[in-house]
């Protein structure tokens, strides 16, 4: 499962790293999103379902609960999504995340997968390395390098010209058309019989017991837990740049200016969010209030890491000037990203991770009395 842990990682971090900083790029979020015209640009798409038929020049990233990639990409794709299909071809790296992952087409350079049952199809070729966590793993095609993977179930039936470095929970099958040119490695319950056609280099089996096994489950589910929720919090951060860009600016700008008034405005919102429920409870009048008061609380616990990044991202790039949304984008997602990793940090990683989200939170209800002040001004409520 080590593997598994350091694929998801490098997924986790390239992810945000390869936001491009071209000024040239189309934004698109819908329930549904189908593209059927050529892009020149890099593009991005967020969507409960999205199709991409056409050519992409540039890099394409695309979130959302069904996608479908029929067309050609140019350079690379980032995709995160419930379930994922990659029929066309992908000229550059493919790095994706999703429950259900089907890769049919061929990669031109290195794959790296996350995700719960992940296919790749007789016809698909990897011209890179494959590196995959996955709870089932099925290779049927070819792979230019190696393999490097943390697999609870691992189907080898396809070609691997490099080496096979895995780590199995469950059970590793070979199939009829299985051939690894390079050494196989592996680590597992259980030693399996190999024919000896199937592997051209050195084999090597590393057992490890039961108690070994559930500490690298844990820590795989500790980090499984992280990578899913920064996906998801970059889902929302790509979101807000498109439809809220100044209030992420202006949050900013807010914290920077003030952020022991930040903090203390970030402490007093959650203690009112936690504490005001339960009086409101005591009394059936106060039901109503006491739901929606609680479900405040939790938009605002969802998105206070957000403003959270956008406040570290401040002391890097100058929100006093106006900034495209690729470029706020970018610099938050970094920020996002070191936000989650300083939570990692032992001892002292949890209280710096909660002094900003605290602030986070002070920034997003401050940039909310903001608004109201603005709406007021405007007569407008």
């Amino acid at each position: 499962m080590k593997k598994l842990i350091i694929s998801l990682l490098a997924i986790l971090s390239l992810s945000v790293l390869a936001v491009p900083s071209a000024s040239a790029v189309t934004l698109s979020a819908a329930e549904n999103v189908i593209i059927t015209q050529n892009i020149v640009d890099d593009a991005y798409f967020v969507a409960g379902n999205a199709d991409v038929q056409a050519e992409i020049f540039g890099d394409l990233h695309v979130f959302g609960g069904n996608v479908t990639i029929n067309g050609t990409i140019h350079e690379d794709l980032i995709v995160a999504g419930g379930r994922v299909n990659v029929n066309g071809e992908v000229k550059g790296d493919l790095r994706v995340a999703g429950g259900q992952v089907s890769i049919l087409g061929n990669v031109g350079d290195d794959l790296l997968v996350a995700g719960g049952q992940v296919d790749v199809g007789p016809n698909a070729t990897i011209g890179g390395t494959l590196a995959a966590g996955s709870g089932i793993l099925t290779m049927d095609g070819v792979v230019k390098e190696d393999i490097k993977a943390g697999i609870g179930l691992f189907l080898l039936n396809g070609v691997v010209e490099g080496d096979v470095v895995v780590t199995i929970e469950d059970r590793f099958t070979v199939g009829p058309n299985a051939k690894i040119m390079g050494d196989l490695d592996y680590s597992a319950l259980l030693e399996i019989d190999i024919p000896e056609e199937v592997v051209a280099g050195e084999i090597s089996f590393n057992k490890f017991d039961n108690e070994e096994a559930v500490v690298e489950d844990v820590t795989y589910g500790f980090m499984l837990a992280k990578v899913l929720s920064f996906l998801s919090s970059l889902l929302l951060l790509l979101m807000l740049v498109l439809f809220f860009p100044k209030a992420l600016t202006m949050s900013a700008k807010t914290a920077k200016a003030a952020p022991v008034k930040t903090f203390g405005v970030g402490v007093l919102a959650m203690l009112i969010g936690f504490v005001a429920p339960l009086i409101l409870l005591l009394t059936i009048i106060g039901l109503p209030l006491a739901i929606i008061t609680a479900a405040m609380l939790v938009v605002l616990i969802y998105v206070a890491k957000i403003f959270a990044a956008v406040w570290i991202s401040s002391y890097v790039i100058d929100y006093k000037k106006k900034i495209k949304k690729t470029k706020l984008f970018g610099f938050t997602a970094l920020a996002l990203l070191a936000y989650y990793l300083i939570g990692m940090i032992p001892i002292i990683g949890w209280l710096i991770h909660l002094v900003l989200f605290l602030g986070g939170a002070g920034a997003a209800v401050l940039t909310d009395f903001e608004y109201f002040k603005f709406l007021k001004s405007k007569n407008m409520m």
